[in-house]
């Protein structure tokens, strides 16, 4: 009776899976024209617009019990006259899809974060860990490869990263491109910092 249940559990999930047809890979990276604010050990500068950037791998699919997973680094660093900030986020997302239809998407989990620093001004390293509320969703377009985006990672109200944009997906190739605005406010140990800008970017899914 318990190997018929096990065997009838593990062919439900795998028939759910072929018949959602949801897999997905895909690996992307933006590049972010980033100005930064704010201060690191009550150290603060004339900040300069730096090019930081993202990159992200991500795994979707039809499982029901199991979340989906993306993992993204990027670049918070930030610099101004003798002032050097460099930061690294480190993300590991686990959400769930609870829409999902050919007008819009709605994901909602958590967002593991990690932050190694670099003050480079007083040669000192830091780093922290965080627990972020994980939210995105996606609005197509009917009929056009086009949509509006945006997701976001929240610890408090002086914690966040947001991004909202728009893209497009060619029907030729699975290749999307998309652009939009991104704001990283950033309270940790002795780092207040925030970082926004615009942002360019493509996606290789398969």
């Amino acid at each position: 009776m318990k190997k018929t249940l096990i065997a009838g559990c593990v062919l439900a999930l795998c028939s759910t899976s072929a018949m959602a047809d949801t897999w997905r890979f895909a690996a992307g990276a933006d590049l972010w024209r980033a100005q930064g604010d704010g201060h690191v050990q009550r150290q603060s500068a004339d900040y300069d617009h730096n090019y930081n950037w993202s990159g992200y791998l991500q795994l979707e699919h039809g499982i029901i019990l199991l979340p989906n997973a993306k993992f993204e680094v990027t670049d918070l660093s930030t610099s101004g006259g003798a002032f050097d900030n460099e930061l690294t986020a480190y993300d590991l997302s686990l959400y769930y899809r609870l829409f999902n239809n050919p007008l819009f998407q709605i994901d909602l989990g958590l967002t593991g974060r990690r932050y190694d620093g670099d003050f480079k001004t007083t040669h000192s390293s830091y780093s922290d860990e965080v627990l972020m509320a994980y939210a995105g969703t996606e609005v197509r377009l009917p009929g056009t490869g086009a949509s509006l985006f945006g997701d976001a990672r929240v610890h408090d109200s002086d914690h966040y990263d947001y991004r909202i944009g728009g893209a497009y997906q060619f029907s030729s190739v699975p290749v999307k491109v998309r652009a939009g605005w991104r704001d990283a406010q950033v309270d940790v140990k002795k780092v207040d910092q925030g970082v926004d800008g615009w942002f360019v970017g493509a996606e290789f899914s398969f």
